[in-house]
């Protein structure tokens, strides 16, 4: 079973839109995947169709609280607590009872290593496990990092969102350091791409050519699409909501993509050309064909992110 979390600490990147979309695309190729829902606001869980998040019992909240206690043994299992959601995944939802978790955790035994115990009992049943990570690196992303083989880090193509990669690897390198040694960095995912800008335009460059050959950056980028919004509001996942839509070939790639990363095998496809944009939208650039990926570096050797941010400054506010 691989566990990845989904995480960067910078809010509205994308992180719970690509972490259901993986979720499908790698369920649609025949993985058994289990969702967590590791943010109090249960975006994930409405996200998947779970309307009423509050009637949730046991939530996320509920099992962390518990273990924290020390108390697991006596009250519902993470098996109890996982919900075949309306838009088809398995998914441990969450609610607000997870901000009070977090508190009792404080106070906990290996409080950081609190969700890596709960996970224990699916690793036969599942295949993946998706985390999705509130925007913080509070004691709940600690859990998630130290339960996680592997990150997938989705940065928006704007300046700000840019600067939170340093942080994040920041915190990834002192995970690895202190708990979690074989924790990798999966990929650099590029969300909200808007083509028709310079400033999107110039981020997605720097942020390539930066991590090139040093961090993983998926070559699929996930482009401002009206419809991944719909898809929220609905309850239902892009493949699902517009199967042969460009945004749902977009994370048909990325689950691909991932896959490779984690050596889970991947046939080689033969190339395509990109899909052209939308005139009244902009879309999801596709791509279909997913090279070798080689094992994610040594964060030690990711290059110092002061470097290009404080070049960036020359260009930020550049006309559209």
């Amino acid at each position: 079973m691989a566990i990845i979390a989904v995480a960067n600490q910078k809010g509205g990147v994308g992180k719970t839109t690509s972490t259901l979309n993986l979720g499908a695309a790698l369920q649609a190729a025949g993985r058994r995947v289990l969702l967590i829902d590791l943010d109090p606001q249960g975006n994930l869980s409405v996200a998947a169709g779970i309307t009423d998040i509050d009637a949730a019992y046991p939530s996320m909240g509920d099992l962390l609280a518990l273990a924290a206690r020390g108390k697991a043994a006596v009250g519902p299992s993470i098996d109890q607590a996982i919900v075949h959601s309306p838009c088809g995944l398995d998914i441990v939802p969450s609610n607000a009872t997870l901000s009070a978790a977090e508190l009792g955790l404080v106070s906990a035994l290996n409080r950081e290593s609190v969700l890596a115990g709960l996970l224990k009992r699916v690793e036969s049943t599942y295949d993946y496990v998706l985390i999705d990570c509130l925007p913080s690196l509070g004691l709940l992303a600690i859990n998630a990092l130290r339960a996680a083989d592997g990150v997938v880090i989705p940065v928006q193509a704007d300046f700000l969102a840019m600067q939170g990669l340093a942080q994040i690897f920041e915190t990834i390198a002192a995970v690895r350091e202190q708990l979690n040694p074989q924790l990798s960095i999966l990929g650099v995912l590029l969300t909200l791409v808007d083509h028709r800008t310079a400033h999107s335009r110039e981020v997605v460059r720097i942020v390539r050519s930066s991590l090139d050959g040093q961090v993983n950056v998926f070559d699929t980028e996930v482009r401002l699409h009206v419809a991944l919004k719909e898809t929220a509001k609905a309850g239902r996942t892009i493949l699902e909501f517009d199967p042969s839509s460009p945004s749902a070939e977009a994370y048909r790639a990325l689950g691909r993509e991932v896959r490779a990363v984690l050596g889970d095998g991947v046939a080689p496809e033969p190339a395509v050309e990109p899909l052209a944009l939308v005139a009244e939208d902009v879309v999801v650039e596709t791509v279909p064909a997913v090279p070798p990926v080689s094992a994610p570096v040594a964060l030690a050797e990711a290059p110092p992110f002061e470097s290009f941010l404080a070049g960036a400054w020359a260009w930020l506010g550049s006309a559209s």
